[in-house]
């Protein structure tokens, strides 16, 4: 653990954000939250690498988070006044009850997937999303629910610098996880925006249905996580997701 600490507070140095290191309890804690939610959990061994893979980042987001929100770590299940750290929903980047809710999609040009317009949000359409106070997040992979997925890219804008585009032709549409893993994790914190558009070929048509997702980590309070209707998640009074 003191390999991944050490470099975990280098990818927080990195990120330039503010953090706190979790003490020696909290370490322990999330060395067993982790095992349990990202190593266990999975019986694709592929997935598991890549939670390994990226768990000093994962580490960073924690120690980030627990500089903003001024708690102790508590795992998956953190106690009143603690934070906790758990598979990211849907709802926590304002996309809907859950991650299908994104689909049907237009193709022949880019569309807005992560953005601020979500029937959920209800914010103005092409507009990035805002992370709250109330929320950290690394951002691993992208992959599809769908039995037969059409994305053939993605782009991110985080802070409003376009990002370069990640193809997931190969990746998504012909392997068995349908999933496509970042070279370098993504996280985002208080006051980050972040929107996310998929290009579909026309070649399938004039729209399709699609079920992109993040693989992602999350951070919140723990009152932030008893949250369990998406409408409840999504109001601003929450400070988990806004909209800009």
């Amino acid at each position: 653990m003191a390999e991944a600490l050490g470099s975990a507070i280098r990818v927080a140095e990195a990120v330039g954000q503010a953090y706190e290191k979790l003490d020696a309890k909290e370490l322990e804690l999330f060395e067993v939250s982790f095992r349990r939610q990202f190593v266990l959990a999975f019986p694709e061994r592929e997935i598991v690498d890549i939670f390994l893979r990226h768990k000093a980042e994962i580490l960073a987001a924690a120690m980030i988070a627990k500089k903003q929100f001024d708690k102790s770590f508590g795992g998956e299940f953190p106690s009143s006044g603690q934070f906790g750290m758990v598979l990211a929903r849907a709802s926590y980047f304002g996309i809907g009850d859950d991650w299908e809710d994104a689909a049907p999609f237009t193709t022949g040009s880019p569309q807005n997937w992560i953005h601020s317009g979500t029937t959920l949000l209800g914010g103005t359409a092409g507009n990035p999303i805002k992370i709250g106070e109330n929320a950290v997040h690394c951002i691993l992979a992208i992959g599809s629910y769908h039995p037969s997925p059409k994305i053939e890219s993605i782009k991110f804008e985080i802070d409003g610098k376009p990002k370069p585009i990640v193809y997931t032709g190969w990746n998504v549409k012909l392997s068995d996880l349908a999933l496509k893993e970042l070279d370098k994790s993504i996280i985002l914190y208080e006051d980050r925006t972040f929107l996310a558009k998929v290009f579909i070929s026309a070649a399938f048509g004039s729209s399709v249905d699609d079920y992109p997702y993040l693989l992602a980590v999350s951070f919140l309070p723990e009152d932030a996580l008893r949250l369990h209707d998406a409408a409840d998640v999504v109001k601003a009074a929450n400070k988990i997701v806004l909209t800009t």
